[in-house]
């Protein structure tokens, strides 16, 4: 009896030797990887360890509290050697990834959700706890090999990392902090977005010269892939887990230098309802072309007067669908409507509206993009064939680079 009490009294301080330890380096550095037994890994400066819990304040400033008894190590580097692999039987199964908005990420499943607090059973069977508007995204893995940053290494399931492009739009969703996003369209037309943080980016896109010239001889894609550069911005705010808003700026450079004013301003308010992998995205958007300059001799004998007349504002609606079907398939549909009468000065190639179709095959960093887009008119007279819609096909390239 004396033995069984014994062991007793001696079992909690057994199992506090077997808990984790924070060291005080670790309380020292600001920023640390807390490399968890179920293969994720919390990013974020150690504050403090409370018994078996131990505090560690994330980038954002918000806290967030780990048990010690599931802690592996903690490492002042991104553990990027960390290779984890778990079996499942012969057939591989289907798990929940929740991504954070800071870029960490848990595995596991739903328990009980409401207004102030979600709640996830993760895969060791552990307990975890999280405010709603922490989350920034949750995506759907196939269980086997994962490294470090919880990225799948099965070849048969990919997230859509590109759900804040459509074809020739966007979505209401931003790229990843820290990333540039680069994509290719038709070997023509080169974009770069660049994400500066989780909720704002900035980008770029000009056209080659070369190759452009060579095929609008033939007006393939006239009205389709502009020949002058863009430089634009995007400002997204998520509210709750289902619906984003973003407003984007988009500046088109001079077509004709002498004479526009200068070049368009386009403002786009987005809102895309759902989530990163299937959404449906409405915006509104008005294009501001400033104003073009006349020269006019009001007498014969007079000097050349030069004026300026306002060019009509073009405003349009877009509705963008973007559903992932297949396990690396996503379906993209990209649509726009020109409102109002025609107007010689839109440079819209007298379109009325434009709609497209595609197939993205997602992979771990890359995407591919093949589909068609047509071009409906307003008229019959644009095109020396008479016909009012034209259809193209539409070939893309999406490349992710850099580490977050």
């Amino acid at each position: 009896m004396k033995t069984v009490l014994l062991l007793l009294l001696l079992s909690p301080v057994v199992l506090w030797a077997q808990v984790f330890k924070i060291s005080p380096n670790d309380t020292q550095r600001k920023h640390s990887y807390v490399v968890m037994r179920d293969g994720s890994v919390v990013r974020g400066q150690v504050v403090r360890q409370d018994s078996t819990v131990i505090t560690i304040r994330k980038g954002n400033g918000d806290m967030t509290f780990v048990e010690a008894d599931q802690i592996i190590r903690i490492s002042p580097n991104r553990p990027d050697d960390v290779v984890r692999t778990e079996s499942y039987g012969a057939n591989p199964t289907l798990y929940t990834v929740f991504v954070f908005k800071d870029g960490t990420q848990v595995e596991g499943d739903y328990v009980r959700r409401d207004n102030t607090m979600i709640t996830v059973r993760k895969r060791n069977g552990q307990l975890t706890y999280f405010e709603p508007e922490l989350l920034a995204r949750v995506d759907t893995i196939r269980a086997g090999v994962t490294s470090a940053d919880g990225v799948a290494a099965d070849d048969g399931i990919f997230s859509n990392r590109f759900s804040p492009w459509l074809l020739t739009g966007q979505t209401a969703f931003t790229p990843e902090k820290g990333r540039f996003y680069y994509r290719n369209t038709l070997a023509l037309r080169n974009e770069f977005d660049y994400g500066i943080t989780r909720n704002w980016s900035v980008g770029a896109s000009f056209v080659l010269p070369i190759p452009y010239l060579v095929l609008s001889d033939f007006y393939a894609f006239n009205g389709f892939l502009p020949a002058n550069s863009h430089l634009f911005t995007k400002l997204s705010v998520p509210v709750g887990n289902q619906f984003r808003f973003a407003l984007a700026v988009d500046y088109q450079d001079k077509l004709y230098p002498y004479i526009n004013t200068r070049g368009a301003l386009t403002y786009q308010a987005l809102a895309a309802i759902g989530t990163s992998q299937r959404n449906v995205t409405l915006g509104f958007g008005l294009t501001d072309r400033g104003k073009r300059r006349y020269y006019q001799y009001l007498t014969p004998y007079s000097s050349v007067t030069p004026m300026d007349m306002p060019i009509p504002n073009q405003s349009f609606l877009t509705l963008g669908i973007m559903q992932k079907v297949l396990p690396g398939l996503t379906v993209i549909s990209d649509n726009r409507i020109n409102l109002g009468q025609n107007q010689a000065y839109y440079l819209d190639n007298l379109e009325r509206a434009s709609v497209s179709f595609a197939l993205r095959f997602d992979r771990r960093r890359h995407a591919f993009d093949l589909g068609v887009y047509s071009l409906m008119y307003r008229d019959r007279d644009k095109w020396y064939d008479g016909r009012q819609v034209r259809i193209l096909g539409y070939l893309g390239y999406n490349l992710i680079i850099g580490k977050p």
